[in-house]
């Protein structure tokens, strides 16, 4: 562009980047004095028709969308033969800049599981991106990222259309020139992982048409040994098959909430801590979650007895009568104390013996395991459903209850409060962002009733106040 174009109520004060496409300025919107990011078309393509409508079409696109972790459209519109679209300024960088080694593994799930949530929203509003790559993910001056660059936003209707996007963050869909849906983008998000993780793409090569080659045809490669425990979430959002990878964003967010915090477990209300446990410290990316309330009964102490019988030196041979008065007081309470043992004992279940107290908790769950899997699958199938806290007697939260109070294997009760801490607050970011408040405080609410607080009231603050 060989100056700068004259656009009707924007101040132009510096070029940010330049493709073939077009070009983008840092700009001032001079009716409410902010600072924008103004995309501009390239004159070169000012004789096709058909393009500076997509592009203006593309815009309209995108300026529906409104989510946190989207880049925001202000305006679109045309000026002296330029057709234009002007967008928050976001001033932290690309993750390209930021990808000079491999990340840590936190900080690479975090923003991964920012943009999935971005892409649940666009998906949910008909939108698929189809490049998404480190160049067009950036940063807010908070951290968070922002997808954006939304020179190719397609509606999920739209027909078949030529291969496009970037060969190293291409979907084997996209290489063959179908049009895909969002499953696509969650392909490419995964190669953007896998590079955060490990500092290279995972197909890679000189020629694109080796790099494209590659992904339709070579196996997902492995990653190190440190970070191996990593490898079937790669696997599966880098699967081949449309079918083998994660259903939807949301699937994959609920995947990376379970790395980002593996040991986590939800607490109920109504459940105490046990006296030894230290509280759980809050976290801007943990859902705290809570120790399990024991149902075995009251461990049985053995009485100690003293050893009160006195020796023959501590009988006065003056007063014999006074010794055997004190032998028959320690016989007594010998024998209470027998007693009360008995009577303890008397109170365990029957078919446990006294003299093996670790008895009762491994029977009782060889009794009650069989039914695990079948209501852990249960309560994922609710979950899947949207059935979280509601409706009462058919909701993911009374099965995962229900089984907390039950000697079964409380690893995968406390995996199953995990998914339905990670899917709630989806669906509570969900309502919100499709402006849908009143619901998503009212789930909100529910959150804050059954479970404990944890970051409930950090996610009510970002909702805002309410209406």
């Amino acid at each position: 562009m060989a100056q700068l174009p004259e656009i009707p109520g924007y101040r132009l004060l510096k070029q940010l980047k330049a493709s073939k496409r077009s070009t983008t300025f840092l700009a001032e919107q001079q009716s409410l004095a902010r600072q924008v990011a103004l995309k501009v078309l390239s004159e070169e393509f000012f004789d096709d028709p058909g393009l500076r409508q997509r592009f203006v079409d593309e815009g309209k696109s995108a300026a529906r969308l409104n989510h946190p972790h989207v880049l925001a459209v202000f305006d679109i519109g045309s000026a002296g033969g330029y057709p234009f679209i002007a967008t928050e300024f976001v001033s932290g960088g690309s993750l390209r800049e930021r990808m000079q080694q491999p990340m840590a593994p936190a900080e690479a799930l975090r923003i991964s599981r920012e943009l999935a949530s971005a892409l649940d929203y666009a998906h949910s509003q008909g939108v698929v991106h189809r490049d998404i790559k480190p160049a067009n993910i950036m940063f807010r001056a908070d951290g968070g990222a922002v997808l954006g660059d939304l020179g190719i936003l397609k509606a999920q209707n739209a027909g078949p259309s030529m291969m496009m996007g970037s060969p190293h963050y291409m979907s084997p869909e996209q290489i063959e020139g179908a049009t895909g849906d969002g499953r696509s983008d969650l392909y490419s998000l995964g190669v953007v992982l896998f590079e955060m993780l490990t500092g290279r793409p995972p197909f890679d090569a000189d020629d694109p048409f080796v790099v494209i080659g590659k992904h339709l045809s070579d196996p997902v490669p492995a990653l190190p040994d440190s970070i191996s425990l990593y490898q079937p979430l790669i696997d599966k959002t880098l699967a081949k098959s449309v079918d083998a990878r994660f259903a939807n964003a949301r699937e994959l967010i609920v995947a990376i909430d379970g790395y980002l915090d593996p040991k986590t477990v939800r607490e109920l209300r109504a459940v105490e801590p046990p006296p030894a446990a230290k509280p759980a410290k809050p976290s801007a990316t943990k859902i705290v979650a809570p120790p399990i309330q024991s149902a075995s009964p009251p461990t049985v102490q053995q009485p100690v007895v003293p050893n009160v019988l006195p020796s023959r030196t501590a009988v006065p041979k003056s007063n014999p009568r006074k010794a055997v008065l004190r032998i028959g007081l320690v016989l007594v309470v010998l024998a209470a104390l027998i007693a009360l043992a008995a009577w303890w004992v008397g109170r365990r279940p029957a078919e446990v013996p006294a003299s093996v107290p670790a008895a009762a908790p491994s029977r009782q769950l060889a009794a009650t395991q069989g039914n695990l899997s079948a209501e852990i699958e249960r309560a994922e199938r609710l979950i899947s459903q949207g059935q979280l806290f509601e409706p009462e007697g058919d909701n993911a939260f009374e099965v995962l209850n229900r089984l907390s109070m039950q000697r079964v294997d409380q690893a995968a009760v406390q995996s199953g409060f995990v998914k339905l801490g990670a899917a709630t607050k989806a669906e509570i970011e969900r309502l919100a962002a499709r402006g849908n408040r009143s619901e998503a405080f009212r789930l909100l609410d529910l959150a804050k009733g059954k479970l404990v607080p944890g970051n409930w009231t950090e996610l009510e603050s970002q909702l805002g106040a309410r209406s």
